[in-house]
Protein backbone atom coordinates (compact mmCIF):
# COMPACT_ATOMS: atom_id res chain seq x y z
CA UNK A 1 0.00 0.00 0.00
CA UNK A 2 1.20 3.54 -0.99
CA UNK A 3 2.57 5.93 2.52
CA UNK A 4 -0.24 7.89 3.49
CA UNK A 5 0.19 11.95 2.42
CA UNK A 6 -0.68 14.32 4.90
CA UNK A 7 -1.93 17.67 3.85
CA UNK A 8 -2.80 21.30 5.41
CA UNK A 9 -6.21 21.39 3.55
CA UNK A 10 -8.51 18.42 1.57
CA UNK A 11 -11.23 19.37 -0.72
CA UNK A 12 -13.30 16.98 -1.14
CA UNK A 13 -16.22 17.54 -3.72
CA UNK A 14 -19.18 15.74 -4.28
CA UNK A 15 -18.29 12.56 -7.10
CA UNK A 16 -21.64 13.68 -9.30
CA UNK A 17 -19.38 16.68 -10.12
CA UNK A 18 -15.92 15.60 -10.26
CA UNK A 19 -13.81 12.41 -11.01
CA UNK A 20 -11.89 10.57 -8.78
CA UNK A 21 -8.15 10.32 -9.28
CA UNK A 22 -8.08 6.76 -8.95
CA UNK A 23 -10.51 6.88 -12.35
CA UNK A 24 -8.82 7.05 -15.87
CA UNK A 25 -9.67 10.93 -16.54
CA UNK A 26 -7.22 13.02 -17.02
CA UNK A 27 -8.62 16.18 -15.26
CA UNK A 28 -11.27 16.11 -12.14
CA UNK A 29 -14.03 17.78 -14.43
CA UNK A 30 -15.09 16.37 -17.70
CA UNK A 31 -13.67 19.06 -20.21
CA UNK A 32 -16.50 18.25 -22.70
CA UNK A 33 -18.58 19.57 -20.69
CA UNK A 34 -19.73 23.25 -18.98
CA UNK A 35 -18.00 21.96 -15.48
CA UNK A 36 -14.60 22.19 -17.11
CA UNK A 37 -14.75 25.76 -16.31
CA UNK A 38 -13.87 24.11 -12.43
CA UNK A 39 -10.43 22.44 -13.07
CA UNK A 40 -9.15 26.40 -13.75
CA UNK A 41 -11.24 27.11 -10.52
CA UNK A 42 -9.56 24.58 -8.46
CA UNK A 43 -6.42 24.75 -9.45
CA UNK A 44 -6.47 28.19 -9.16
CA UNK A 45 -7.52 27.25 -5.39
CA UNK A 46 -4.33 24.73 -4.66
CA UNK A 47 -2.23 27.46 -5.93
CA UNK A 48 -2.83 30.05 -3.82
CA UNK A 49 -2.89 27.49 -0.93
CA UNK A 50 0.33 26.90 -1.85
CA UNK A 51 1.75 29.96 -2.14
CA UNK A 52 0.59 30.82 1.50
CA UNK A 53 2.04 27.80 2.68
CA UNK A 54 -0.81 25.48 3.13
CA UNK A 55 -0.30 21.49 2.09
CA UNK A 56 -3.75 20.81 0.08
CA UNK A 57 -4.91 18.54 -2.51
CA UNK A 58 -8.50 17.88 -4.01
CA UNK A 59 -10.60 14.31 -3.60
CA UNK A 60 -13.79 13.50 -4.25
CA UNK A 61 -16.73 12.03 -1.97
CA UNK A 62 -16.04 8.61 -3.92
CA UNK A 63 -12.64 8.60 -2.49
CA UNK A 64 -13.82 8.67 1.58
CA UNK A 65 -12.54 5.92 3.17
CA UNK A 66 -12.84 7.15 6.59
CA UNK A 67 -12.74 10.42 9.21
CA UNK A 68 -10.87 12.90 6.76
CA UNK A 69 -9.35 9.66 4.84
CA UNK A 70 -9.28 9.37 0.97
CA UNK A 71 -7.96 6.67 -1.48
CA UNK A 72 -6.66 9.18 -4.05
CA UNK A 73 -5.95 12.15 -4.69
CA UNK A 74 -5.22 15.35 -7.03
CA UNK A 75 -2.54 18.07 -7.17
CA UNK A 76 -1.79 20.77 -9.48
CA UNK A 77 1.25 23.03 -10.32
CA UNK A 78 2.63 24.74 -13.27
CA UNK A 79 -1.15 24.56 -14.85
CA UNK A 80 -1.28 20.91 -14.58
CA UNK A 81 -3.09 18.57 -12.93
CA UNK A 82 -1.81 15.00 -11.60
CA UNK A 83 -2.81 11.76 -9.69
CA UNK A 84 -1.75 10.13 -7.16
CA UNK A 85 -3.19 6.63 -5.99
CA UNK A 86 -1.92 7.31 -2.34
CA UNK A 87 -4.12 7.93 0.53
CA UNK A 88 -4.82 11.15 1.94
CA UNK A 89 -5.88 12.52 5.23
CA UNK A 90 -6.35 15.76 6.25
CA UNK A 91 -8.36 17.52 9.87
CA UNK A 92 -9.41 20.53 7.50
CA UNK A 93 -11.63 19.79 4.96
CA UNK A 94 -13.36 22.16 2.04
CA UNK A 95 -16.57 20.30 2.04
CA UNK A 96 -17.93 20.70 -1.31
CA UNK A 97 -20.20 17.06 -0.49
CA UNK A 98 -24.00 17.92 -0.61
CA UNK A 99 -25.88 14.92 0.56
CA UNK A 100 -28.64 15.08 -1.49
CA UNK A 101 -28.59 11.49 -2.61
CA UNK A 102 -27.95 8.81 0.12
CA UNK A 103 -24.56 7.63 -1.25
CA UNK A 104 -22.94 11.25 -1.11
CA UNK A 105 -25.13 11.66 2.67
CA UNK A 106 -23.35 8.54 3.78
CA UNK A 107 -20.02 9.69 2.43
CA UNK A 108 -20.44 13.33 3.79
CA UNK A 109 -21.52 11.36 7.64
CA UNK A 110 -17.89 8.91 6.94
CA UNK A 111 -15.79 11.74 6.04
CA UNK A 112 -16.41 13.89 9.60
CA UNK A 113 -17.58 10.66 11.51
CA UNK A 114 -14.64 12.22 14.03
CA UNK A 115 -14.96 15.46 16.02
CA UNK A 116 -10.82 15.67 14.99
CA UNK A 117 -12.30 16.38 11.43
CA UNK A 118 -13.08 20.15 10.85
CA UNK A 119 -15.29 21.01 7.63
CA UNK A 120 -14.93 24.62 6.56
CA UNK A 121 -18.62 25.11 6.04
CA UNK A 122 -20.31 25.67 9.19
CA UNK A 123 -22.53 22.70 9.89
CA UNK A 124 -25.16 24.94 11.80
CA UNK A 125 -25.45 27.24 8.80
CA UNK A 126 -24.97 24.23 6.36
CA UNK A 127 -28.13 22.57 7.89
CA UNK A 128 -30.35 25.86 7.95
CA UNK A 129 -29.68 26.46 4.63
CA UNK A 130 -29.65 23.04 2.52
CA UNK A 131 -33.28 22.52 3.48
CA UNK A 132 -35.38 25.20 1.80
CA UNK A 133 -38.04 24.47 4.27
CA UNK A 134 -35.53 25.35 7.28
CA UNK A 135 -34.88 28.65 5.66
CA UNK A 136 -38.02 29.70 5.87
CA UNK A 137 -38.37 28.50 9.54
CA UNK A 138 -35.36 30.16 10.99
CA UNK A 139 -35.71 33.65 9.09
CA UNK A 140 -39.96 33.39 8.32
CA UNK A 141 -39.82 37.35 8.94
CA UNK A 142 -38.08 37.94 5.95
CA UNK A 143 -39.07 34.63 3.51
CA UNK A 144 -41.48 34.41 1.14
CA UNK A 145 -44.60 32.21 2.61
CA UNK A 146 -42.99 28.35 2.10
CA UNK A 147 -44.81 25.18 3.05
CA UNK A 148 -43.69 21.85 2.14
CA UNK A 149 -45.89 19.11 0.42
CA UNK A 150 -46.52 16.04 2.55
CA UNK A 151 -47.15 13.12 0.17
CA UNK A 152 -47.48 13.46 -3.30
CA UNK A 153 -51.36 12.15 -3.41
CA UNK A 154 -53.57 15.32 -5.48
CA UNK A 155 -55.67 15.69 -1.94
CA UNK A 156 -52.01 16.20 -0.26
CA UNK A 157 -51.50 19.02 -3.02
CA UNK A 158 -55.06 20.51 -2.67
CA UNK A 159 -54.56 20.94 0.74
CA UNK A 160 -51.24 22.34 0.45
CA UNK A 161 -51.92 24.74 -1.62
CA UNK A 162 -55.21 25.90 0.05
CA UNK A 163 -52.83 26.29 3.28
CA UNK A 164 -50.29 28.64 0.98
CA UNK A 165 -53.34 30.81 -0.20
CA UNK A 166 -54.21 31.51 3.44
CA UNK A 167 -50.65 32.03 4.03
CA UNK A 168 -50.37 34.83 1.47
CA UNK A 169 -53.97 36.27 2.77
CA UNK A 170 -52.42 37.04 5.75
CA UNK A 171 -49.35 38.50 4.90
CA UNK A 172 -48.74 41.80 5.42
CA UNK A 173 -47.71 42.15 1.76
CA UNK A 174 -50.16 40.12 0.20
CA UNK A 175 -50.31 42.18 -3.36
CA UNK A 176 -46.59 41.51 -4.09
CA UNK A 177 -47.77 37.91 -4.83
CA UNK A 178 -49.18 36.41 -8.31
CA UNK A 179 -51.58 33.74 -7.92
CA UNK A 180 -49.15 32.07 -9.54
CA UNK A 181 -47.10 28.87 -7.75
CA UNK A 182 -43.65 28.05 -8.00
CA UNK A 183 -43.20 24.29 -6.94
CA UNK A 184 -39.42 23.53 -6.03
CA UNK A 185 -36.87 21.15 -4.66
CA UNK A 186 -36.76 21.29 -1.33
CA UNK A 187 -32.64 20.05 -1.29
CA UNK A 188 -32.35 21.32 -4.93
CA UNK A 189 -29.78 23.41 -5.98
CA UNK A 190 -28.56 25.21 -9.21
CA UNK A 191 -32.25 26.43 -10.56
CA UNK A 192 -32.51 22.51 -10.63
CA UNK A 193 -36.60 20.80 -10.37
CA UNK A 194 -37.84 24.46 -9.81
CA UNK A 195 -41.05 24.76 -11.64
CA UNK A 196 -44.31 27.47 -12.31
CA UNK A 197 -47.95 26.64 -12.32
CA UNK A 198 -51.17 28.64 -12.42
CA UNK A 199 -52.69 28.29 -8.89
CA UNK A 200 -55.48 25.29 -10.25
CA UNK A 201 -53.43 23.18 -12.58
CA UNK A 202 -53.08 20.53 -9.97
CA UNK A 203 -52.64 17.60 -12.66
CA UNK A 204 -49.72 19.28 -13.92
CA UNK A 205 -48.34 19.67 -10.36
CA UNK A 206 -49.19 16.24 -9.12
CA UNK A 207 -47.20 14.92 -12.55
CA UNK A 208 -43.82 16.62 -11.44
CA UNK A 209 -44.49 15.23 -7.97
CA UNK A 210 -45.38 11.82 -8.98
CA UNK A 211 -42.20 11.87 -11.25
CA UNK A 212 -39.80 11.45 -8.65
CA UNK A 213 -41.20 10.70 -5.68
CA UNK A 214 -37.45 10.99 -4.04
CA UNK A 215 -37.91 14.16 -4.55
CA UNK A 216 -39.06 16.41 -1.29
CA UNK A 217 -41.27 19.07 -3.54
CA UNK A 218 -41.79 22.99 -1.52
CA UNK A 219 -44.32 25.29 -2.62
CA UNK A 220 -43.97 29.33 -2.56
CA UNK A 221 -46.03 32.03 -4.02
CA UNK A 222 -44.91 33.72 -7.16
CA UNK A 223 -43.26 36.99 -6.09
CA UNK A 224 -43.63 39.74 -9.07
CA UNK A 225 -40.20 41.23 -9.45
CA UNK A 226 -39.31 42.06 -12.75
CA UNK A 227 -39.77 45.73 -11.81
CA UNK A 228 -38.09 45.78 -8.15
CA UNK A 229 -34.76 46.02 -8.65
CA UNK A 230 -33.01 49.00 -11.17
CA UNK A 231 -29.20 49.01 -12.39
CA UNK A 232 -27.82 51.16 -14.45
CA UNK A 233 -31.56 52.94 -15.33
CA UNK A 234 -32.74 48.96 -16.16
CA UNK A 235 -35.44 47.25 -14.01
CA UNK A 236 -35.39 43.71 -15.17
CA UNK A 237 -36.29 40.17 -13.00
CA UNK A 238 -32.83 40.26 -10.71
CA UNK A 239 -32.04 38.75 -7.80
CA UNK A 240 -28.98 40.08 -5.32
CA UNK A 241 -26.34 38.16 -3.62
CA UNK A 242 -24.07 38.81 -0.25
CA UNK A 243 -21.47 37.17 -0.02
CA UNK A 244 -19.98 37.15 3.89
CA UNK A 245 -17.31 36.17 6.28
CA UNK A 246 -18.79 36.32 9.55
CA UNK A 247 -20.47 39.92 10.09
CA UNK A 248 -18.38 41.43 7.23
CA UNK A 249 -19.51 41.45 3.38
CA UNK A 250 -17.19 40.40 1.75
CA UNK A 251 -18.57 40.66 -2.50
CA UNK A 252 -22.05 41.74 -3.98
CA UNK A 253 -23.18 40.83 -7.26
CA UNK A 254 -26.81 40.64 -9.21
CA UNK A 255 -27.92 38.17 -11.21
CA UNK A 256 -31.01 38.69 -14.01
CA UNK A 257 -32.63 36.64 -15.77
CA UNK A 258 -32.74 36.38 -19.52
CA UNK A 259 -35.77 38.62 -21.15
CA UNK A 260 -39.18 36.03 -20.26
CA UNK A 261 -37.77 33.82 -17.76
CA UNK A 262 -37.79 34.38 -13.73
CA UNK A 263 -34.66 32.02 -13.11
CA UNK A 264 -31.90 34.08 -12.13
CA UNK A 265 -29.19 31.48 -11.45
CA UNK A 266 -26.17 31.20 -14.16
CA UNK A 267 -27.08 27.77 -15.10
CA UNK A 268 -30.12 28.99 -16.65
CA UNK A 269 -28.56 31.95 -18.87
CA UNK A 270 -29.25 34.55 -15.75
CA UNK A 271 -26.21 36.86 -16.19
CA UNK A 272 -23.88 38.03 -13.20
CA UNK A 273 -22.49 41.32 -12.14
CA UNK A 274 -20.73 42.00 -9.40
CA UNK A 275 -21.91 45.59 -8.66
CA UNK A 276 -20.95 48.08 -5.66
CA UNK A 277 -22.68 47.90 -2.26
CA UNK A 278 -23.58 51.42 -2.64
CA UNK A 279 -25.91 50.49 -5.77
CA UNK A 280 -27.85 48.56 -3.78
CA UNK A 281 -30.90 49.69 -1.70
CA UNK A 282 -29.93 50.89 1.93
CA UNK A 283 -32.39 49.10 3.26
CA UNK A 284 -31.90 45.82 1.76
CA UNK A 285 -28.37 46.26 3.02
CA UNK A 286 -29.25 46.83 6.14
CA UNK A 287 -31.46 43.74 6.05
CA UNK A 288 -28.70 41.62 4.97
CA UNK A 289 -26.46 42.96 8.08
CA UNK A 290 -29.58 41.98 10.74
CA UNK A 291 -29.54 38.63 9.36
CA UNK A 292 -25.82 38.05 9.68
CA UNK A 293 -25.76 39.52 13.01
CA UNK A 294 -28.64 36.92 14.05
CA UNK A 295 -26.28 34.39 12.39
CA UNK A 296 -23.69 35.29 14.19
CA UNK A 297 -21.22 33.12 12.67
CA UNK A 298 -18.09 35.57 13.07
CA UNK A 299 -15.85 32.79 11.10
CA UNK A 300 -18.21 31.15 8.55
CA UNK A 301 -18.58 32.04 4.64
CA UNK A 302 -22.08 31.91 3.79
CA UNK A 303 -24.39 33.80 0.97
CA UNK A 304 -27.81 35.53 1.23
CA UNK A 305 -29.86 35.77 -1.90
CA UNK A 306 -32.76 38.12 -1.70
CA UNK A 307 -35.14 39.73 -4.30
CA UNK A 308 -37.47 42.59 -4.17
CA UNK A 309 -41.00 42.88 -5.41
CA UNK A 310 -42.23 45.78 -7.60
CA UNK A 311 -43.63 47.68 -4.48
CA UNK A 312 -40.48 47.49 -3.22
CA UNK A 313 -40.44 44.88 -0.72
CA UNK A 314 -37.28 42.60 -0.06
CA UNK A 315 -37.67 38.67 0.61
CA UNK A 316 -34.80 36.72 1.74
CA UNK A 317 -34.73 33.57 -1.34
CA UNK A 318 -32.00 31.79 0.04
CA UNK A 319 -28.99 31.40 2.07
CA UNK A 320 -25.64 29.02 0.99
CA UNK A 321 -23.51 27.94 3.51
CA UNK A 322 -20.74 26.58 0.76
CA UNK A 323 -20.95 29.55 -1.95
CA UNK A 324 -19.96 28.54 -5.80
CA UNK A 325 -16.75 29.43 -7.07
CA UNK A 326 -16.98 29.67 -10.44
CA UNK A 327 -16.54 33.10 -12.82
CA UNK A 328 -16.95 33.69 -16.59
CA UNK A 329 -13.69 33.56 -18.25
CA UNK A 330 -15.07 36.05 -20.78
CA UNK A 331 -15.36 38.80 -18.12
CA UNK A 332 -12.53 39.50 -16.68
CA UNK A 333 -14.01 41.44 -13.62
CA UNK A 334 -15.74 38.35 -12.70
CA UNK A 335 -12.88 36.37 -12.89
CA UNK A 336 -11.16 39.15 -10.71
CA UNK A 337 -13.62 38.71 -7.95
CA UNK A 338 -13.49 34.85 -8.34
CA UNK A 339 -10.04 34.81 -7.55
CA UNK A 340 -10.50 37.21 -4.69
CA UNK A 341 -12.74 35.13 -2.79
CA UNK A 342 -10.64 32.37 -2.86
CA UNK A 343 -7.89 34.43 -1.85
CA UNK A 344 -10.59 35.57 1.13
CA UNK A 345 -11.29 31.48 1.76
CA UNK A 346 -7.26 30.53 2.16
CA UNK A 347 -6.49 32.79 4.42
CA UNK A 348 -9.22 32.12 6.74
CA UNK A 349 -7.59 28.35 6.28
CA UNK A 350 -4.32 29.38 7.06
CA UNK A 351 -5.81 31.35 9.83
CA UNK A 352 -8.13 28.00 11.40
CA UNK A 353 -4.89 25.63 10.83
CA UNK A 354 -2.08 28.43 12.47
CA UNK A 355 -4.93 28.00 15.97
CA UNK A 356 -4.88 24.74 15.88
CA UNK A 357 -2.04 23.39 18.54
CA UNK A 358 -1.46 20.69 16.68
CA UNK A 359 -0.47 21.79 12.90
CA UNK A 360 2.91 22.66 12.26
CA UNK A 361 1.96 26.13 11.67
CA UNK A 362 0.67 27.22 14.53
Amino acid sequence: MNKLQNFDVLIVYNSATAKSASTDSLFPFNSDTPDNIYNGVYGHFLEVCRKRGLKAAFSTSSDVLGPGLCKSFWSYRDNKWSKSFSPCYSNQIFDKVSPGRQKSRASRQLLFSSPLIRPFISPSLYQIFFDKQKTHDHFIEHSLPTLTIEGDTLANLKSSCSHLSSLVDSHPHKSDFSTDIILKDRFGAGGRRIYKFRSHQYSQMLSVLQKNTKVSYIIQPFLNFDKGFTYEDSASTTDIRFIFLGHNILQTYIRVAQKGNYLCNEHKGGLLTYISIKDIPLKLVKKANSIAKSINSPNSLYSLDFIISNNGNSFLLEGNSGPGLDWDITRQKNETHGKQLIDHIVMELRQRIQSDPTSPLS
